[in-house]
């Protein structure tokens, strides 16, 4: 009777099981990177043709305060808006077609930096619009050192005032901050008419919209919302009806 021959392979059952698995959790990571990535693409395409439809929204009112001005400096004030606004949306368009031409697509790491400098540029961004409008308008400008994605908790507040100060008519918006705990929480309040029941359930998805420039809240929400979401950022939302809303968002504060 043949003997029958022996494996000789260093391996076991129980070291392949272990490659296994150890395949499987690498393949999970992966695919876990690529939805968050491909999240982070949607905002951001979502975000940038949001941002542009603010900027015309803002340039169109420069360019009717200016039809209807007849004071000098007046006149000249409005021509300057207008220039740095058109400046601004050439500049908008150039870095979108840098962000679409860019192989880095990863959900960046968080970075430690000082909130002071993006609540400073949304101040200049829409004080003027605000004061068009005669609203009262106030941002505070700490000095304390948050840890976040830059670029998209700039998303998130831009949103947030931008709808504030085109849907106020009257009264005021204010952008306040406070620390709670390990967070800085920023508060976007205004005295304007509420968000409807319709917006706030749109805020819990993107979806195709209308192309006018003068659309609801819904989608502005719905970026602010989900960019937080996939920051990890808390997200809270006081509203009611002719009564202005109030929103709050939770953003870490760096380890010092």
């Amino acid at each position: 009777m043949p003997k029958q021959e022996m494996s000789t392979s260093p391996y076991t059952d129980t070291d392949y099981v272990c490659v296994s698995a150890d395949s499987f959790a690498k393949i999970m990571s992966e695919h876990l990177s690529l939805e968050l990535n491909n999240q982070r693409l949607t905002l951001s395409m979502a975000a940038a043709g949001h941002d542009l439809r603010q900027r015309l929204h803002m340039l169109l009112a420069t360019v009717e305060l200016l039809t209807s001005a007849h004071d000098q400096v007046r006149c000249a004030e409005l021509r300057q808006r207008a220039k740095s606004l058109i400046f601004r949306l050439a500049g908008d368009l150039e870095q979108l077609a840098f962000q679409a031409q860019s192989e880095h697509s990863k959900v960046a790491a968080p970075q430690c930096f000082a909130i002071s400098r993006l609540l400073g540029q949304l101040k200049n961004d829409w004080e003027s619009e605000a004061a068009g409008k005669c609203l009262r308008f106030s941002v505070d400008q700490p000095d304390y050192v948050v840890e976040s994605d830059q670029h998209l908790l700039t998303v998130i507040m831009n949103n947030l005032v931008g709808n504030a100060v085109r849907h106020t008519a009257e009264g005021g918006v204010t952008i306040t901050s406070a620390i709670e705990g390990q967070f800085v929480i920023l508060a976007v309040s205004d005295t304007g008419p509420g968000i409807s029941d319709k917006d706030l359930c749109r805020s819990f998805s993107i979806s195709a919209r209308s192309a006018q420039l003068h659309q609801g809240m819904g989608l502005g929400l719905s970026i602010a919302r989900k960019s937080a979401e996939l920051l990890g950022h808390e997200f809270q939302v006081s509203t009611a009806q002719n009564a202005g809303t109030c929103i709050r968002l939770f953003v870490p504060l760096a380890n010092q």
